[in-house]
């Protein structure tokens, strides 16, 4: 380390200040990164005491030569997280988990950097915008460090960087710092210049051109309505009764479906709409004048939208297609945002246009007798992961996509381990479902 950097190992962001924070973002990775969501999930009790995810968050501060005690500037910091259990992830890692306890080795607790409960690409090792490229790779690589020295001095048995942006020389750094990469497939829809959701419909084959069509024919037959409102108390955004509305909508369609309590409870709702204003907007669907019979709670990037939590009051056919999909790509092409991101989950976004794409995830493992059966894991996976990218490609209803898929060639694959020991040259691409 540095002997002008000093470490910090921060159990709350409320001990670091909103504009030392956020100044370390890049564009799009607020809100989900901001200091208004992380704490939130804090304050709210949706991360910390009696939850599996403890935060570790890591800080590195200039230090003065002078000798000067004091924290200094903010320099680099990573969200992490000690956790329990694999809940809210959604690296789907939980098969190595039992492969270790059949082996006698705990896999949890376990360190990761990442937004609680987002499966949403973004920086992980944040770093001041105004450093040189130089001293931004320095700091990304001291952050890999600590996360590593840090899960192994606490006898956690890994750690792991989940949905990171995979730009610049974090690759590289990735591999000599000792993590296995991994990649895992998400689908999202890009906007290539549409003027209208007609433009949209036209790139489409013919038979889901008019499949989407009738489908959104049959919601206004039935008299549905949808609207974004943005921002709580804004012109034209919603209210705090629309918001109890969206939130009880959540939390009844979590317990139908999955038979448990969601993530996010109501005081985070609000912590949200109060803090994050026109960055929060919420898609509600009203049968007549004041019905209101499903809705979505999304979040507004710089350039991007990001379809986080869905609910419904009443099961209507098509309801949620329209609420999740449609009408966030119409208002995309309306707001002119490049890209919509809806969420986890495949087929059905395939099938609507959504086009895939890879996000990665780095895991360092410290227990060979681990590390080496993960690593050969990931190898095998990985040829998978590939056919399936190229099998989607050919699938989606986008002409241009299936054009493109047969002269595809695959992106540059994660590293791992070569003969299963330490970090070696071995390729191998890795999936990400969302």
């Amino acid at each position: 380390m540095p002997l002008s950097i000093r470490v910090q190992i921060c159990s709350g962001l409320a001990a670091v200040s909103s504009s030392e924070w956020n100044s370390l973002l890049e564009p799009d990775d607020a809100p989900l990164l901001s200091w208004e969501y992380l704490e939130g999930l804090e304050r709210s009790g949706c991360v910390g005491p009696n939850t599996s995810w403890q935060p570790m968050h890591v800080l590195l501060r200039h230090v003065e030569p002078s000798g000067d005690q004091s924290p200094g500037p903010l320099l680099a910091a990573a969200p992490v997280y000690v956790k329990y259990d694999s809940d809210g992830e959604w690296v789907l890692d939980v098969d190595w988990a039992a492969y270790a306890a059949s082996v006698g080795i705990a896999y949890y607790p376990k360190l990761i950097s990442a937004v609680p409960f987002n499966p949403v690409t973004g920086s992980r090792l944040l770093t001041a915008p105004d450093l040189s490229p130089e001293e931004r790779s320095q700091h990304q690589r001291l952050l890999l460090g600590v996360l590593s020295q840090l899960a192994k001095s606490a006898g956690l048995s890994s750690a792991h960087v989940l949905f990171h942006r995979l730009d610049g020389e974090l690759g590289v750094q990735l591999e000599q710092a000792g993590y296995l990469q991994r990649r895992q497939e998400q689908y999202h829809f890009h906007n290539t210049g549409y003027g209208t959701f007609d433009d949209y419909l036209s790139a489409l084959n013919s038979h889901r051109r008019t499949a989407i069509r009738r489908e959104r024919r049959s919601l206004r037959e039935a008299g549905i309505t949808v609207r974004t409102y943005r921002g709580l108390d804004c012109e034209g955004g919603f209210n705090s009764a629309q918001l109890d509305a969206m939130f009880d909508m959540y939390w009844g369609t979590s317990v139908r479906y999955t038979g448990g309590a969601p993530y996010l409870n109501r005081a985070f709702f609000h912590l949200c709409a109060a803090r994050l204003r026109d960055r929060l907007e919420l898609v509600l669907a009203y049968r007549g004048k004041d019905e209101l019979v499903g809705g979505a709670w999304n979040l507004r990037g710089d350039h991007r939208l990001f379809g986080r939590y869905w609910g419904e009051a009443r099961s209507i056919p098509f309801l949620h297609f329209e609420v999740c999909y449609y009408h966030s790509i119409e208002r995309c092409i309306t707001e002119r945002l490049q890209a919509f991101e809806p969420g986890h989950g495949g087929e059905h976004k395939l099938l609507r246009g959504f086009e895939p794409v890879y996000t990665h995830s780095a895991h360092c493992v410290h227990s060979l007798n681990l590390r080496q059966p993960i690593s050969a894991y990931l190898q095998f996976e990985a040829s998978h992961i590939e056919q399936e990218v190229q099998a989607a490609m050919r699938r989606c209803p986008l002409r241009s996509v299936r054009r493109s898929a047969a002269s595809v060639t695959s992106p540059p694959s994660p590293t791992g381990d070569k003969d299963g020991g330490g970090p070696g040259s071995e390729r191998q691409p890795s999936p990400v479902s969302k």
